[in-house]
């Protein structure tokens, strides 16, 4: 003790050996470096092979440097050693290299990336900042119900919302009072938790008894192999870890808290540091998206340039000719009414006017259009209210003056009708896909509602008055010409057709001079114009024959489809975020929603509901007295005028007359008939264009900017509805319905073997598109939403195999704390905890995967298609086959449908394969750690094939059902 100074004891105090060890750390270790740069010049005879650098017993007494000085000095600059040269400089290349990466890496300590911020700390990696809305956390409190563990929406006082933020305690559909939830945080854990727990804890206690037994056995073992063999503990007993095993062993078997043992919670904290982990994994991959690509990279599919694919896409241009029918009919019957003056009655001369009607109990049941201008779209939608249907009556409304006891009293003149309005002309249904105000709703839906409105008031009010269209150079006031025409109702009727429009109006003195009466071409370029004007409100495109129509200016600017791609709710926005990594597959829903929304939007163009009341009881007289009525004719009161016009005056017999002119005018030569339907010329196209609608899967693939899953709804959606007009032509052929030409002219047996195609197509195309508008676009979602699940039913199996797992630790022999027999038990912990990243993986896989594909298919389908179906060798030799579509070189219409048709089965293929990752990367991930292990979610079936697979079988059995149901009431009525 007597040379241990002061300084040496308050050294050895305050910083016990600290120079020492931290040179060791870091000073040592490293002489194996300059060793070794010897052996590699010796190789080369740098350095001789008796030279002290090469000996071990040498090994750090000089460093590099001297190792570089001493081979520099044996080197010969000759051509004869050229070897030596090379590797001296190549290790002098590699020295400089390291030394340089070491500066970038202390610059990377001090220096933080530009790009997105990378986590820094445990808590940034495997710690969810917000797990109140968590849907992993949610899942997992609501199944193992351990308090102040997920600390979700369940188990804490915050409220569980949903996809828009709202309180789903107060969502459609939620219990009433919303107090009545019952996934209340006062009450957690819950009672079905506390029955959990009680079962884990009887669990755990019996395998401990089971464990204490075991170890019984092994102590016995243990005594009788000392006492043979004459060695302590026997000559398997591993002296280092068997005894570390053991305790190992009843730590994680023993019931600590909840029922639960450690190993049950070492499980519990793998799950929430792996959802973590993936949570902060998929925001990571989100921000950098908007980091680098802007705004506009708002989503996983569509980046807002030329370059990117579209998630909505156009529907088919609906057919618009019944609602110019109806509107031309209607517009006949207000004239009719107003030219025949209050002395002709009972045509009273009360006008009729547009109005938008609701129940007759509403505080506003009724609201007056009298002009263009008077009711904007924005008061459509405050009228009606947030209700999905706005009713258009075209027809009279009066106040009379009751006497009473207590004077006169003004009564309404129609109090059983909608609005007290009478249907006296009419009445239009307008579908509302999305009644919220313009500021709230989807703009694409809006833009197309706010166009439907506003042609019902520019034909009803300019076009059918005689106002200027752009659709016709010349636009006469038709429907007051048919009323002079054919109504009669002047003392001298006009003769022949004259050029001069000067027709007397509504009010003067029931004269009619001769009037100009409308050829075909005013219905054909009536139809052809508004449907340009569709056609471009919805894509933008002019039409190439009738130009542009100017109405995208007119409902504010935006085609509906750019509105609908522009839609911020395809942006992974904030309440989406809070999800986690479980909602990652949510978006997709929205590519179903959107361009089913879209699609109903633009198919919903209004329909009418009620004809005129004429009209109306000219129909059901007609039904009343004859066996069969033909419904083209349903509305000719000169068919069968003893049975069609009874109960009728004479006034209303020239009105109704008139009105059928005009209704007959639009419907015959086709001039109604849908896009789908209209015949070519060719049987053949025409039956696949009725029973398929062929129009919507040939417009597939010319959406090449269109995402496959988008355009896969868009051809759904069209078999669907092709499936619907199946069934009503089927059902309406026996008695000559509203169907196409090629049907009508069918005749007695006939007529029930093309009802029972017709039946039998409405099938096949339903199944069709069942799977492919209403699965498919889900096929993201179901695929993610399986294996979420998937990794839930693998926590709860490894809660109950875990305590198993702490029993394989009872081992006396082998090497290590698992043993042979413990290993994969860890490995299966590792899985939960890696699960849900390798989910996320899997679906970003899927998705880039998917889309590849399907572009490099849109780039070869063409090529593949030319060699399988033929072409036009001439064309081909001389060049010219390059200026022609390769579409306009097959066949026919016949293989376009075929071969389109094929392509859709290719790209659903495509799908379901690709979207498998989601459940094949983390199901096989694991063998590249040389392990095979295998839980429950790994062992489950293909969610989404069995999902096709079941649905096609129920939809096939359920339409089949209906088919033969259908199929009976037809062919009642043929006979």
């Amino acid at each position: 003790m007597s040379g241990v100074s002061h300084k040496d004891i308050l050294r050895y105090s305050f910083l016990p050996g600290f120079k020492g060890r931290f040179k060791e750390l870091f000073g040592t270790g490293f002489q194996y470096i300059p060793y070794f740069i010897a052996l590699v010049y010796g190789a080369v005879r740098l350095l001789p092979a008796n030279h002290p650098y090469l000996s071990p017993a040498n090994m750090g007494r000089y460093g590099v440097r001297h190792v570089v000085a001493e081979a520099a000095n044996n080197i010969v600059l000759s051509r004869e050693n050229i070897d030596q040269i090379i590797l001296f400089f190549a290790v002098m290349v590699g020295i400089v290299l390291i030394v340089i990466q070491l500066g970038f890496f202390g610059m990377a300590m001090f220096i933080q990336p530009a790009v997105a911020a990378m986590p820094t700390n445990f808590a940034g990696f495997f710690v969810t900042a917000a797990p109140q809305q968590d849907l992993a956390h949610i899942m997992l409190d609501m199944v193992f119900g351990v308090p102040n563990l997920f600390d979700s929406c369940i188990s804490t006082g915050a409220a569980c919302v949903d996809m828009r933020g709202d309180d789903i305690t107060r969502a459609a559909g939620a219990p009433n009072p919303p107090e009545a939830w019952a996934y209340e945080p006062a009450a957690f854990p819950l009672p079905v938790h506390d029955g959990l727990h009680t079962l884990f804890l009887t669990y755990n206690t019996a395998l401990t008894v089971v464990a204490v037994l075991i170890s019984m056995y092994f102590i016995t073992t243990v005594i009788m192999e000392t006492a043979q063999s004459g060695t302590a503990f026997g000559k398997r007993f591993n002296k280092v870890w068997a005894p570390i095993r053991f305790v190992v062993a009843f730590g994680l078997v023993f019931p600590i808290t909840l029922g639960y043992s450690s190993s049950q919670y070492i499980v519990l904290y793998a799950a929430k540091f792996g959802s973590a982990f993936a949570t902060n994994g998929w925001l990571i991959f989100n921000d950098v998206l908007n980091a680098s690509y802007g705004a506009g990279f708002s989503n996983l599919l569509n980046d807002g340039d030329s370059t990117g694919q579209s998630l909505a896409v156009a529907p088919n241009i609906p057919e618009v000719g019944t609602l110019l029918q109806f509107l031309f009919v209607a517009k006949s019957c207000a004239e009719g009414y107003a030219f025949a003056g209050p002395e002709q009655e009972p045509l009273d001369h009360v006008p009729v006017q547009m109005y938008l009607v609701r129940d007759p109990l509403s505080a506003n049941p009724r609201e007056d259009v009298p002009n263009f201008g008077a009711v904007d779209y924005n008061a459509l939608i405050n009228f009606a209210d947030g209700e999905s249907k706005v009713v258009i009556r075209f027809g009279k409304q009066a106040t009379d003056n009751i006497e009473g006891d207590s004077g006169s009293v003004a009564t309404e003149r129609f109090p059983s009708e909608r609005g007290f309005v009478e249907p006296t002309c009419g009445e239009l249904t307008m579908d509302l896909t999305d009644p919220r105000p313009a500021g709230d709703a989807e703009d694409g839906l809006r833009i197309m509602q706010e166009y439907y409105w506003f042609i019902i008031r520019e034909v009803w009010f300019d076009v059918m008055s005689g106002g200027p269209a752009a659709a016709l150079a010349t636009n006469a006031p038709y429907p007051q010409n048919y009323i002079c025409r054919y109504g009669d109702f002047s003392a001298s009727p006009p003769t022949g057709t004259g050029t001069e429009i000067n027709v007397a109006l509504p009010g003067a003195t029931n004269a009619c001079n001769p009037v100009e009466m409308p050829e075909a071409e005013y219905r054909s370029q009536l139809q052809d114009f508004y449907s340009a004007d569709i056609r471009e409100v919805l894509t933008g495109n002019a039409d190439p024959v009738v130009g542009s129509t100017g109405i995208v200016g007119i409902v504010g600017g935006t085609p509906a489809v750019d509105a609908m791609a522009a839609s911020g709710r395809w942006a992974i926005d904030a309440n989406l975020r809070q999800k986690g990594w479980a909602g990652a597959a949510i978006w997709y829903n929205r590519i179903a929603e959107m361009n089913g929304g879209l699609t109903n939007a633009v198919l919903s163009i209004p329909q009418p509901t009620k004809y005129p009341k004429l009209m109306e009881k000219v129909y059901s007289e007609k039904r009343q007295g004859e066996e069969n009525v033909n419904f083209e004719r349903r509305f000719d009161p000169t068919s069968n005028t003893g049975t069609a016009t009874e109960g009728l005056s004479q006034e209303e017999v020239k009105l109704a007359t008139a009105l059928w002119m005009g209704f007959d005018f639009w419907q015959s030569g086709g001039g109604v008939a849908s896009t789908h339907t209209a015949e070519t010329g060719n049987a053949a196209v025409d039956i696949l264009n009725t029973m398929f609608g062929t129009e919507g899967l040939f417009s597939m693939r010319r959406n090449t900017d269109a995402h496959p899953l988008a355009q896969l709804t868009g051809v759904g959606r069209s078999l669907v509805e092709a499936s619907i007009r199946n069934l009503v032509a089927g059902v309406t052929i026996g008695a000559g319905g509203a169907i196409p030409a090629i049907f009508d002219r069918t005749v007695g047996s006939a007529k029930e073997i093309v009802s029972s195609i017709l039946f039998t197509s409405a099938m096949v195309g339903l199944t069709a598109g069942f799977v492919l508008f209403y699965i498919v676009p889900f096929l993201p979602f179901i695929y993610f939403f399986f294996a979420v699940g998937g990794w839930i039913k693998g926590i709860f199996e490894a809660m109950v195999g875990v305590p198993l797992w702490a029993l394989a630790h009872l081992r006396i022999d082998g090497n290590g704390l698992p043993g042979q027999a413990a290993v994969a038990g860890y490995f299966l912990v590792f899985e939960v905890f890696l699960r849900p990243i390798l989910i996320i993986f899997g679906l970003l896989a899927s998705i880039s995967i998917f889309s590849a594909l399907v572009s490099v298919l849109h780039q070869v389908f063409d090529l593949v298609v030319a060699n399988t179906g033929g072409f036009d060798a001439t064309l081909e030799i001389s060049g010219a086959a390059g200026t022609i579509p390769k579409i306009n070189q097959w066949r026919s219409a016949v293989d376009e449908f075929f071969f389109t048709v094929i392509y859709t089965i290719i790209v659903y293929l495509m799908g379901l394969s690709s979207f498998k990752l989601v459940d094949l990367i983390p199901n096989n991930i694991l063998r590249w750690m040389g392990q095979s292990v295998a839980t429950f979610g790994d062992q489950r079936e293909d969610s989404g094939q069995s999902l096709v697979s079941t649905s096609t079988v129920g939809a096939q059995q359920t339409l089949g059902s209906l088919n033969k149901g259908l199929d009976k009431i037809a062919n009642a009525r043929i006979q």
